[in-house]
């Protein structure tokens, strides 16, 4: 996407209007690395990119990165990319939490905040970046530090999400120890579907049953298996999973996020590809080595939604690697826009999805039918654009039919797919009329949401 901004501060508003042209602007940082906001950290990290560095002669004391938000294109219903200036960390609850009078949750891996829960408030840290490099890590406790002392306050109970590589886990596991105070851990998805309840005041007294739909790329499972295409029904303090995608092979670790071919592959196993569709994107040894991998039967396994995305991206030859997180995914959206921008919207959603397999309450939801229809499809010359479209439509399907199952009055939606916007409007405008359905709407549906979410269903927990 390209993106256009007016100064948003006096300064910059003297520079662009010294400059007498448009300028590119960027964070001021290198990709990965937090935010530089000292002068030695600018000079040192930033003089291989930046021409000239402008300095202030009032120091930065809290570092923070601009906010992102978008609007869908026909409801304009609001996503938050990124939760930081001007919204972090106050959060304004239409029920409060009402824990005990100080809770710490530590979030996830990717995206990460933390969230504190004290004398009645909940504070959310900006978004802080992912965890994975050692200079966010010092960021993320820096700024732990920095509302410890603001706060005057030391927690009494930790929250923090499963998986045991996650350095917020760690983290957590760590200060438990140093504070001697209890760490209780919280399923990744459920802290999904609790965040957006929460947000929505339906953690408690609540009676009709509610759809969560959460899907994302990657969560530990409580089987061990990384989930990613959810659906819960939470009622009356009960929080349950009601159906999954079925599991395929997980390959090769991150490497399987960052290349979108490899999930095409591992989707399509089994499957009836025209030839030439799916090897020529491998050389002939990483073809041969991969299909060693998928017969072995020893993969780890997965449920994601996002690499379903990344598969489909790839097999209309959207793209097969990714420079960016998400680029697969907002490629394949942005071309099913281009189809209904020119065709419109069909009068329902099963006249153009891909048929659903039987659903079964012992057996999770196949996609494989999906998949060889859609592989039919390129191979009778269907269009990528109508492709594109028929897959986001067979979703709303999936959803609905789910809901109909289920016999629910009112679906939730969380995890890093729904920062789609096209997918958004395709549920309000489909699954309005007949459902009540709950987006976040102070938070970002990705991961940042994750640490809010732990607190919210650590109310569950204590509640029931």
């Amino acid at each position: 996407r390209l993106g256009a901004m007016l100064p948003y501060a006096p300064l910059l508003d003297l520079i662009s209007r010294g400059s007498g042209k448009p300028l590119v602007a960027t964070s001021g940082n290198s990709s990965g690395a937090p935010v530089c906001y000292t002068d030695e950290q600018a000079k040192e990290q930033l003089s291989a990119i930046a021409d000239a560095v402008l300095t202030h002669n009032r120091d930065i004391v809290v570092p923070q990165d601009d906010s992102v938000a978008q609007h869908t294109q026909y409801a304009r219903q609001r996503i938050l990319l990124r939760r930081s200036r001007g919204y972090a960390p106050t959060f304004y609850e239409k029920t409060p939490l009402a824990l005990q009078d100080s809770m710490l949750a530590f979030g996830a891996e990717l995206k990460s905040t933390f969230a504190w829960q004290h004398l009645g408030n909940t504070y959310i840290s900006p978004y802080l970046g992912d965890l994975d490099s050692f200079d966010t890590r010092e960021r993320f406790e820096q700024v732990l530090n920095h509302f410890g002392e603001l706060l005057q306050a030391r927690p009494r109970q930790l929250l923090a999400d499963r998986h045991p590589g996650y350095f917020a886990t760690q983290l957590a596991e760590r200060l438990a120890a140093a504070w001697q105070v209890p760490l209780q851990k919280i399923q990744h998805h459920e802290a999904h579907f609790a965040a957006v309840l929460g947000e929505h005041g339906k953690l408690t007294e609540q009676q009709d049953s509610i759809l969560g739909v959460i899907w994302d790329g990657t969560g530990l499972g409580d089987d061990g298996r990384i989930w990613g295409g959810e659906f819960f029904v939470f009622q009356n303090g009960r929080m349950e999973r009601a159906f999954h995608l079925e599991y395929f092979n997980w390959l090769l670790g991150d490497k399987m996020a960052r290349e979108s071919r490899i999930s095409a592959m591992s989707a399509c196993h089994g499957l009836d590809v025209l030839p030439g569709l799916l090897d020529t994107k491998f050389t002939p040894s990483e073809w041969v080595f991969y299909q060693k991998m998928l017969e072995s039967g020893t993969s780890l396994q997965t449920s994601s939604m996002g690499r379903l995305f990344d598969a489909v991206a790839s097999l209309l030859g959207l793209a097969d690697k990714i420079s960016f997180e998400g680029e697969a995914a907002m490629r394949l959206e942005s071309l099913a826009h281009r189809y209904f921008r020119h065709h419109g919207l069909p009068a329902t959603p099963g006249s153009f999805a891909f048929p659903l397999e039987d659903l079964s309450e012992s057996a999770p939801i196949g996609f494989k039918s999906i998949f060889q229809n859609l592989l039919d499809g390129l191979r009778s010359g269907e269009a990528p654009e109508l492709l594109a479209a028929r897959w986001h439509l067979t979703l709303i399907r999936m959803i609905e039919k789910i809901a109909s199952t289920l016999n629910v009055p009112a679906i939730a939606f969380s995890g890093g797919v729904f920062q789609n916007s096209l997918l958004v409007d395709l549920l309000i405008h489909y699954l309005k009329p007949r459902y009540k359905l709950y987006f976040h709407q102070q938070l970002s549906p990705n991961d940042e949401c994750i640490a809010y979410g732990q607190l919210a269903r650590a109310r569950i927990l204590h509640h029931y």
